[in-house]
């Protein structure tokens, strides 16, 4: 069943002009982006840092207001529901946070913390109800019942992001949006918090927008890979296909910069790096965002945009993509 679409989805932040009198603009950040996801899939989406990977995933939830497209929930227009409506959604919808410590409140014990949603989504349960249920969903994700009666700064950061999961699936949600959320933390964690939320998803049957600039962990969890530079989408497709392959230059110099876990391998490999500097979104360039540092750009990449075009399973936006 499809629980998520979007269709031409544009996102952007007002921002204040040059000069005391300038008007204010729209600086864009997420560009004519189209995805569609299943109950229980994952979809990872990746790229460098500001590209729009983590406003898409605000633009999804309808915590940022797109400026233009649509965000169906389970076919339904989220634009064109009603306040109440729009709450009750909510519930079926949550996220998780880069930043595991930053996402908790200081002041509140982790069992009030966990318990939000369900007072926010189910008023009227007790507060003995909502103090079980807590424990129950720490359980859950792995953490003992007497973790309900600390407090954030008594916590690593394992298991603050533990907690931050707790609170996302306790009142059973059918999408979590995932903003890097491994990313704070050290390599031996974030292999236990992807392998918990592969778990949670079979056990739960969760759908989960997994937005990483890692490659190696997208990998892991994901079903479909979508591939983001400058707020534009330079590739999406299945995972296998993607890792076998990938079509799109971005993707390529992507992928070459994955260490590899073998050093004998990694030190007489030679990458792809990504020379150049990223252009400004307040003036993107004509053509395809990445040519100025595309190994294989010719002058029509640097004057005309293209679009995603079909490449079997796969679509990539590419000029000059080998099939």
């Amino acid at each position: 069943m499809t629980l998520l679409q979007a269709a031409r989805l544009n996102v952007g932040y007002p921002v204040s002009g040059a000069g005391v009198f300038s008007k204010s603009r729209i600086l864009p950040i997420v560009h004519d982006t189209s995805l569609s996801l299943d109950a229980g899939r994952t979809l990872g989406v990746v790229g460098e840092s500001g590209c729009g990977k983590s406003t898409l995933g605000r633009a999804l939830l309808r915590l940022i207001k797109p400026t233009s497209g649509i965000v169906l929930w389970q076919g339904q227009d989220m634009a064109t529901m009603s306040a109440d409506t729009l709450r009750k959604r909510r519930s079926e919808m949550q996220i998780i946070f880069q930043d595991p410590v930053a996402a908790l409140d200081p002041r509140m014990t982790i069992g009030r913390i966990v318990s939000r949603p369900l007072a926010t989504f189910e008023p009227s349960l007790g507060r003995a109800e909502l103090n079980s249920r807590a424990i129950d969903s720490l359980r859950l994700v792995g953490l003992s019942a007497d973790f309900a009666q600390r407090y954030a700064h008594e916590l690593s950061g394992g298991q603050a992001q533990r907690v931050g999961i707790a609170r996302a699936i306790i009142g059973r949600p059918k999408l979590v949006i995932c903003d890097e959320p491994v990313s704070a933390l050290d390599v031996s964690i974030q292999a236990q918090v992807v392998n918990l939320l592969m778990d949670l998803q079979d056990q739960l049957g969760l759908a989960l927008v997994f937005i990483s600039h890692n490659l190696a962990v997208v990998r892991h969890i994901s079903h479909e890979v979508m591939v983001m530079c400058l707020g534009r989408v330079m590739e999406t497709g299945p995972r296998d296909d993607f890792y076998a392959k990938p079509l799109h230059p971005y993707s390529k110099a992507l992928m070459s910069a994955v260490p590899e876990p073998d050093p004998r391998r990694e030190k007489g490999r030679i990458g792809q790096s990504l020379r150049g500097e990223l252009p400004s979104a307040l003036s993107p360039p004509p053509g395809c965002v990445f040519a100025s540092r595309c190994p294989i750009a010719r002058p029509r990449c640097h004057t005309e945009r293209p679009e995603l075009r079909s490449f079997g399973v796969r679509q990539a936006a590419c000029h000059f993509i080998e099939e």
